[in-house]
């Protein structure tokens, strides 16, 4: 009984090794093909590992790419720093979408298949996992426009205005991610798109 732990250890050590070789030979696919050209044959081959044991790591290829951006969106949402009070409004909520923003500028080929993945793809426990990441960078905006919440008009509540703001700017992130490749010219439309949406909400 005394060597179970060692096993389950290097049990688990095995599954973290074939995790990571999954996830850096598709990251690299995807990046290299796109993620509509890539395979999930091709990641198995590139990982090394049968393709039946990718499945139990992504059950489907659209779980296989949240897999991918959920290793990259994790820790940069998970250190992105509290939003700064002494921000303005529009300069705060573009800093609290920059970790999407970061995660989409490395990859611009795949950002629609990510996006729709979000909000039309099947449930599974990746897509569950980014959902919840996106959700806190929601949490984050509503948190900006919350001292202002009197001003909102036609009675909106802030957890619809805060999805408003959120779902209006994830629109704008992809049309400048890929129409933009320049971070000046994206950042400048997106603080534009910014300023219209707070506007609306009577916050600027």
């Amino acid at each position: 009984m005394a060597e179970l732990p060692t096993r389950l250890g290097r049990r688990e050590r095995n599954k973290a090794e074939k995790r990571d070789r999954i996830v850096g030979a598709a990251t690299t696919l995807f990046t290299e093909r796109g993620y509509d050209n890539t395979t999930t044959q091709q990641v198995s081959e590139k990982a090394d590992v049968a393709e039946g044991t990718l499945f139990r790591f992504a059950a489907t290829k659209s779980e296989l790419l949240l897999m991918v951006v959920n290793a990259k969106l994790r820790p940069v949402v998970e250190e992105a720093p509290d939003t700064d009070p002494t921000l303005p409004v529009d300069e705060a909520v573009l800093r609290a979408f920059d970790p999407l923003v970061q995660i989409l500028d490395l990859q611009p080929n795949n950002a629609a298949p990510f996006l729709r993945e979000i909000y039309f793809g099947a449930d599974g426990d990746h897509r569950r996992e980014t959902i919840d990441l996106v959700q806190e960078l929601e949490h984050k905006v509503a948190a900006i426009i919350a001292p202002h919440h009197e001003a909102f008009p036609d009675g909106l509540t802030l957890q619809e205005a805060s999805e408003w703001v959120f779902f209006a700017l994830i629109s704008a992130v992809l049309d400048q991610v890929i129409d933009n490749p320049t971070t000046t010219d994206r950042n400048d439309a997106l603080r534009k798109r910014v300023r219209v949406l707070l506007r609306g909400l009577n916050v600027l």
